[in-house]
């Protein structure tokens, strides 16, 4: 299962082996991961999406597949959990 965590604006995402990152990109909130030690293209929304929970929704399925255990989520006004 993944783990959706919530990280503070002035919050780096740890150097793990796989991760998925979601951030607000102006109005948007683009998606980008490591997975294996490679960074992947979140190529199912190459435009991102128009809210945190819907890019939420997107790459835990995603994230799953890759075997990616956690997504990071920043944008101060949402509550991953």
């Amino acid at each position: 299962m993944v783990e959706v965590r919530n990280l503070k604006d002035d919050e780096i995402a740890p150097a793990a082996p796989a991760w998925v990152l979601i951030q607000k990109d102006g109005d948007h909130f683009a998606v980008r991961g490591v997975a294996k030690g490679k960074t992947v293209d979140a190529s199912f929304a190459p435009r991102g999406f128009d809210s945190a929970e819907r890019a939420i929704k997107a790459s835990v399925a995603w994230a799953d597949l890759l075997e990616i255990p956690v997504i990071y989520v920043r944008d101060g006004g949402v509550d991953a959990r």
